[in-house]
Formats: C-alpha cells, sequence, structure tokens
C-alpha cells in the first residue's frame, strides 16, 4: 500500500474509531460489552494497518492511537470482571426477610424535626390563606345584595375565592404529603425497635412474647390493608387532580384563542363597547386562572409525595407482616422447644424423689425417722419443682412484678437502714468520689478505705490515740448510709497533696526579718519535691474541675501574739507522708534554730512575788486601814519559767 493512501486510511480509520467510542460511551447507555466487541474490532482493523504501513511517521501515530484504543480495552474488561465480582457478591448475599427489612429501612432517611417545622409552617399558610379567602367571601356576600352591583366585579370575586379555595386544598394535600412522611418516619422507627426487641426475645421466647407476636401479626395485617386503601384513593386523586391541570391548560389555550378573536374584533380606529367589555372578562378570568394553575401542579405534586410516603410505608408494612408471621412461627416453635426442659426437669425431679423415698431413705432412717426423711424429700422436692417453674414462667407473670413491688415497699420501711445502705451503696460505687486506698475522715475518724461491700464500708483506723497519721491496728466497720448522713472529708480526691501547718512563736527581741529569711529557705529546702509535684497534680484537679486549687509555693504567715511574733510555716505533702515531712520540718527548725542564737522561741513565764507582813498579824486582819500602803516591810519577786 501507498504511504500516502495507508496515512489517509488511517486517518478514516482514527475518525470512524472516534465516531464508535461517541456512540460507545456510557452517557449513551451504551453496554459494555458491546464497546468491547467494537473496540476489539477496532484494535484489529488497526492492527493491520500498522502492519501494513510503510511510512515512520504514521506509524507512529498509529502505535500511539492503538496503544489507547488497548488501554481502554484493558480499562473495560477490569470493570467487567468487579461487576461480575459485585453480582456474584449480591447473589451470594442473604436474601432473607429481615436482611430485605433492614434494607429497606436503611434506605427511610426523613428528618422528623424537619418535617414537624414544615407543619408548623403549612399550618400558618393556611390560617392566613383561609383568613383571605373569607374576606373575598364576605366581600363577595356584600356585593350579592346589592342591586346595583357590578357584574365584572362578581365574577371577579367568585373567580378569586374559587383560587383560595385551590390554594387551600393544595396546602391540605401538602400538609398530608408531611404527614405521611412522619408517619413513614414513625413506622421505621417503630421497626426498628421492633427488630431489637425480636433478638432480644429470640434467645428466650415465653408465652407472652408468643401471644404478642400473634397480637402484632393481626394488627400489621389490618394496617396493611387500611395503607392499600388510602394508596388506591390517593391514585383516584391524583388522576382527578391531574385531569384538573390538563383542563385549566385547555381552557387557558381557549382563553387565548377567544382573545385572539376578539382583539380582531375591534382597534384604534375601530371602537366596539361589547367586544371591550368581553376583551376585559376574558383577560381577567385568564388571569385568575392563571394564578389558579400554580396551586393545580402543587396539588398533583402534593399527592404524588403522599403516594410515594404511601408507597413506602406500603412496602414496609408488607415486609413487617412477613417478619412478624415469620417471627410468630419462630416464637412458637422455640417456646414449643423450652417446654421440653422444665418437663424433663420435673420428670427427673419426679424419679429422684421416688427412688430417695423408696430406695435411699430406708437404708439410712427407720420408722419415725423414715416418715420425717420422706416429708422433707417431698418438701425438697416441691421446692425444686416450683423454683424449676418460676425460672419457665418468670417471664410470664406478670403479677410477680406487682407482687415484688408490695414485697419491695414492706421491706423498705421494716429494713429502712439495709435499703439505705444499699442506696449508699450505689452512690459509692456510681458517683466515683472516693474508692479503695482514698484515706476519709468521717465523723471525726480517719482511715484508708479497704473494702466497700454492699452494705457496709472497712477501713484501716489511722492516726486515732496515736496522735501521728500512723495505722492504729484496728478496723472501722461503718453502714454505707453514711454517705448520706455525715460530712466525707477525702484526703486523695483529685490529688493526693494536703497542706499542713507549723506554728513557731519567737521572742520580740528576735529579729523577725531574718526569722523569716532562715524559715523560707528552710520550708524551700525541705519541700522542694513536695511543692513540684504538688503543682503537677494540680493540673489534673484544674482540668477536671475548670478552676484552680491553689498556689503551690511555701508560705509564712505571721501574726502577734502575747508572748512574741508568731511565724505560720505552710508547707504540702503527700497524705500518707504527711507525719514525715512535718517530722523532718521540725527536726530541721530545731537544728537551725540552735545553729542561730539571735532567734529566740518565745514561751509564757509566770512571776511569783514572795512578800512579808508588816505585822505579826495575818493581812487579812488587817483592819480599816488595810487600804493604805505600804502593806509590807518588803518584798523580793520570784520568777519561773513554764512552757
Amino acid at each position: 500500500m501507498h504511504p500516502f493512501r495507508a496515512i489517509l486510511a488511517c486517518r478514516g480509520l482514527l475518525t470512524l474509531g472516534a465516531g464508535c467510542l461517541f456512540f460507545f460511551h456510557p452517557a449513551l447507555a451504551a453496554p459494555d460489552d458491546d464497546r468491547v466487541t467494537a473496540l476489539n474490532e477496532q484494535i484489529h482493523t488497526l492492527e493491520t494497518v500498522v502492519a501494513s504501513t510503510k511510512d515512520a511517521s504514521g506509524k507512529a501515530r498509529l502505535e500511539e492511537q492503538l496503544q489507547r484504543l488497548q488501554q481502554e480495552l484493558k480499562i473495560l474488561r477490569d470493570r467487567q470482571a468487579l461487576d461480575a465480582r459485585e453480582h456474584v457478591l449480591q447473589a451470594n448475599r442473604a436474601t432473607n426477610t429481615l436482611d430485605q427489612l433492614r434494607e429497606k429501612l436503611r434506605g427511610i432517611d426523613v428528618a422528623v424535626d424537619e418535617e414537624e417545622a414544615h407543619l408548623r409552617e403549612l399550618g400558618t399558610a393556611r390560617r392566613r390563606a383561609a383568613h383571605e379567602r373569607d374576606t373575598l367571601a364576605n366581600e363577595l356576600a356584600g356585593l350579592r345584595v346589592q342591586p346595583d352591583a357590578s357584574a365584572d366585579r362578581l365574577a371577579q370575586l367568585e373567580e378569586q375565592v374559587t383560587t383560595k379555595g385551590e390554594e387551600l386544598r393544595a396546602l391540605a394535600l401538602e400538609r398530608e404529603a408531611v404527614e405521611a412522611n412522619v408517619d413513614l418516619a414513625h413506622d421505621a422507627d417503630r421497626q426498628r425497635e421492633r427488630i431489637k426487641a425480636a433478638d432480644t426475645t429470640a434467645d428466650r421466647p415465653t408465652a407472652r412474647a408468643w401471644f404478642e407476636s400473634f397480637t402484632r401479626v393481626r394488627a400489621e395485617q389490618k394496617t396493611g390493608g387500611q395503607i392499600t386503601a388510602a394508596a388506591q384513593d390517593l391514585a383516584q386523586k391524583r388522576q382527578v387532580s391531574e385531569a384538573a391541570v390538563d383542563l385549566s391548560r385547555q381552557k387557558l389555550a381557549k382563553f387565548d384563542e377567544e382573545l385572539a378573536l376578539l382583539e380582531k374584533q375591534t382597534g384604534f380606529f375601530r371602537r366596539d363597547a361589547r367586544v371591550e367589555r368581553l376583551l376585559a372578562q376574558e383577560r381577567n378570568q385568564k388571569a385568575e386562572l392563571s394564578a389558579r394553575l400554580p396551586f393545580l401542579g402543587r396539588q398533583v405534586d402534593a399527592i404524588k409525595q403522599t403516594q410515594a410516603a404511601t408507597a413506602a410505608r406500603e412496602d414496609l408494612a408488607k415486609l413487617t407482616a412477613t417478619f412478624e408471621e415469620e417471627n410468630l412461627a419462630r416464637l412458637q416453635a422455640g417456646y414449643l422447644r423450652r417446654l421440653r426442659w422444665p418437663a424433663l426437669s420435673l420428670a427427673g425431679l419426679l424419679v429422684l424423689q421416688f427412688l430417695a423415698t423408696y430406695a435411699l431413705l430406708p437404708i439410712f432412717f427407720r420408722n419415725e425417722s423414715l416418715f420425717l426423711a420422706r416429708r422433707f424429700a417431698r418438701y425438697a422436692t416441691i421446692l425444686f419443682a416450683t423454683g424449676v417453674l418460676a425460672g419457665f414462667l418468670f417471664d410470664d407473670l406478670s403479677m410477680i412484678a406487682a407482687t415484688l413491688g408490695i414485697v419491695s415497699a414492706a421491706l423498705v420501711i421494716s429494713l429502712q437502714d439495709v435499703c439505705t445502705s444499699i442506696a449508699g451503696w450505689c452512690a459509692i460505687m456510681f458517683s466515683g468520689k472516693f474508692g479503695i486506698g482514698d484515706r476519709l475522715e468521717i465523723d471525726g475518724t480517719r482511715g484508708d478505705v479497704l473494702d466497700v461491700q454492699l452494705l457496709r464500708t472497712t477501713l484501716l483506723e489511722i492516726n486515732g490515740w496515736l496522735g501521728i497519721d500512723q495505722p492504729t491496728g484496728r478496723v472501722i466497720v461503718l453502714p454505707n448510709n453514711f454517705i448520706f448522713k455525715n460530712k466525707v472529708f477525702n484526703f486523695s480526691h483529685g490529688h493526693p497533696f494536703i497542706w499542713g501547718k507549723i506554728d513557731v512563736t519567737v521572742t520580740f527581741a528576735t529579729p523577725v526579718a531574718s526569722a523569716l529569711t532562715l524559715f523560707q529557705r528552710l520550708l524551700e529546702e525541705e519541700t522542694r519535691e513536695q511543692f513540684e509535684a504538688a503543682r503537677q497534680a494540680a493540673l489534673t484537679m484544674q482540668r477536671r474541675y475548670g478552676v484552680e486549687d491553689a498556689v503551690y509555693t511555701p508560705k509564712i504567715y505571721t501574726h502577734i501574739a502575747d508572748s512574741g511574733v508568731t511565724l505560720s510555716l505552710f508547707y504540702v505533702a503527700h497524705y500518707r507522708e504527711y507525719s514525715v515531712v512535718r517530722n523532718r520540718i521540725n527536726r530541721r527548725l530545731i537544728a537551725e534554730i540552735e545553729s542561730h542564737p539571735h532567734i529566740q522561741l518565745a514561751y509564757q513565764t509566770l512571776s511569783v512575788l514572795r512578800t512579808e507582813a508588816a505585822t505579826n498579824q495575818p493581812s487579812a486582819m488587817l483592819g480599816a486601814d488595810a487600804t493604805t500602803p505600804p502593806f509590807f516591810r518588803g518584798e523580793t519577786p520570784v520568777t519561773r519559767g513554764s512552757d
């Protein structure tokens, strides 16, 4: 083949290929199989052309086009393989009623809140339209009683009243459509809850569940019939509404034709009053009909929406009825299977009672003892049989709930403290305010929590008569109702660091500034690690409650006492190391005070004054001049210090 002819042929093939590709595009809904066939033919033809082409540049372009077609063919085949796998998966997917029902429920996505808001909007619009219609109707009634009323005005008002009536009907139908969507959403929610309940009762079917399932089957069948009747009624309404829309459009067309004829009969140079009046009437009627047509269209749209919701409800009702029928059959079979176990248990108890009464007991007992043993065996058999029946029929005996309620009320009255302790246990366990290992102080009693039982809490006593935070060895048992009656101080809630205070009183002669500097340095050195840990722990408290706990730095406060200046040293310590930290600070204080003589501790003093009377008589017998000094011949004061 001549190169020039080959190139022309290739161009023709490329054009044909592009046309084929356009024809087989997915947007034109062409099947993939047809596209694959067409691509195979194009590739085969193009390969033949490439093989016979001698021109290098034309051959390169053809090979490039061939590669594109081959890539497209590969993509199509890969997609076909994926489609085939998808069909296999769909074929293997379970198609039972429950799966179909769940798939149907997944497709129902109606926002009830939005629909209810739409209902309120429609209610407002309907009230406004009703008010406007009533106003027009009253005006029309007033004109009709007037003898000189304008016929054109009467006709216009009648058309406006009819238009408002159609608007009200459109609003009413739109409201029915929204209500149908709301009913669909409620039906879907009820069915979802029903599926969950069915899953719960599937493992333990009861007679009550069996009866309720039978009742639901009858109710679903009745509901399905009502929905089907409503769907048929909607179909008739839709036909009537669509016919009304078609008639209105035909009337509009006739109005246009009539207006065209009347306009030909009058003009600028030819005036006809009768024709002008007819034109005005026809234009008014056309305007009112044009204003009425959107409301007729809204009626059709609303009926369509109601039909869609009703059809979805009808499908859901059919699936629900089928599901309930299958569930009824499953419950019936399961309940009958369940009856075998109590029957076998009762039969086994009777056999055991018979063997025990007439085979085993006579071996060990005689006479009266045998009689009492047989009675005990009979009572035991009755007790076990009652337990078996109660365990089987407990779900079916509705009176048990009322009986338990009465018994519970009596128990609460007679065992108030016990019930309060149980409630206290619930409060302790669910509040999370303290747990095992926490240190508590309750009504002046301090201890670490060892155990929290249903009725009581066990503490290991701390401090007590020891005066320091060390276990005394005693165990405290408190009823759990203390949580409602007493203040509970938790040393470790939030974080385990607590504040402590040591008071040091120095004399007035002591340089307070020097003492403050010394004590501040002492506190910082001895409690640096504690304060750093407390600051880290305080972040947890702040994240939990949103407020700062305290400023964790060593603090010293001063106040003037009777015998000197009192310096209050504030520090923090872990609640389990409180006594250790306090003891360490006290020892350091003693060592620092001993090494700094200018710091003197103040202490209370007592002055004793020793005197001698001026006479040999006792001072109580001084007589009338006892108020005139001096009373004594001499005095020698004696001072004795005391801590």
